[in-house]
């Protein structure tokens, strides 16, 4: 069934407490992400044929493109009307996935390219020429901008029953679809056992490498790299995992449950105050 998308309905959900929460995270977001991306603009070194170096590069830009449609969010949450193009709309509220998306699989990445070089699967950590990593990011952003962007926002929301209101973020009717609904469980699922499994990977490594090395591990250069390793862990525990586990149960109750999931949804976007994290002291040594 479809969810009723009259405004004064959809208005009525946003109860203050959850709005005020939901302007409270973005505006952390916005002040804490353009700080941080600053911040790692002005310490990351020139080396671009590093394999470590390229990936921060990549979730830099997917950190800037979604900082770019926040604004978008908080002015709605404070006005609860969006008297904008549906188009944008759909664009803004799309984004905030796509960047959560991209920031899974850039962790997913680093924390497995991390692993392979700690058992010596592979020695390489960087690209035989510069060219090459510009490549690699190219394949990258084009398999978002030509493909996935225009799937997404062409399927996204495709039912106009809110097109011609003041009101944004509220797609839920969608998801009534079965194709739809089978592909968001999917991916939920998928995300939260993959991140369990890296947590388990990183777990076992820094046990195997504090026993080897017992009270001088803080003094190995290894030991901090598993440290970087395991700030992805925990901001993918933190903001990731927390949102899909409940998205389970969201996918069932669309209806009861739309502003709980926005909070949830809202604090996924918080993975863009990482590079705080990374600007810290030694940690952007490797880069």
């Amino acid at each position: 069934m479809m969810n009723d998308t009259s405004p004064t309905n959809y208005t009525a959900q946003f109860t203050e407490p959850f709005r005020i929460t939901l302007i409270t995270i973005y505006s952390i977001v916005l002040l804490a992400g353009c700080t941080g991306l600053t911040l790692m603009m002005s310490i990351l070194k020139t080396n671009i044929r590093s394999l470590t170096t390229t990936v921060f590069l990549n979730l830099m830009v997917a950190h800037f493109l979604f900082l770019l449609t926040v604004p978008f969010r908080i002015y709605y949450y404070v006005s609860l009307k969006w008297p904008l193009p549906h188009s944008l709309c759909k664009m803004v509220s799309a984004m905030i996935h796509i960047h959560m998306y991209m920031v899974f699989v850039i962790y997913g990445m680093v924390l497995t390219l991390r692993f392979l070089q700690y058992y010596k699967k592979t020695q390489r950590t960087e690209f035989y020429r510069r060219l090459h990593a510009v490549g690699a990011s190219a394949c990258l952003w084009s398999i978002l901008l030509v493909v996935m962007l225009p799937t997404v926002l062409s399927q996204y929301g495709h039912k106009d029953g809110n097109k011609e209101t003041e009101q944004c973020f509220n797609f839920d009717d969608v998801l009534s679809h079965q194709n739809i609904y089978a592909l968001n469980m999917t991916l939920s699922i998928f995300i939260v056992a993959v991140s369990f499994i890296l947590t388990c990977f990183q777990t076992i490594v820094l046990w195997s490498f504090t026993r080897k090395h017992g009270a001088t591990s803080r003094f190995q250069q290894e030991f901090w790299v598993q440290m970087k390793n395991l700030c992805f862990v925990f901001i993918m525990l933190i903001c990731l995992v927390p949102y899909h586990l409940f998205r389970i149960h969201y996918l069932n109750k669309t209806e009861k449950t739309h502003q709980i999931n926005e909070v949830f949804l809202a604090i996924t976007a918080l993975t863009c105050c990482d590079m705080l994290t990374f600007t810290g002291k030694g940690m952007c040594h490797m880069c």
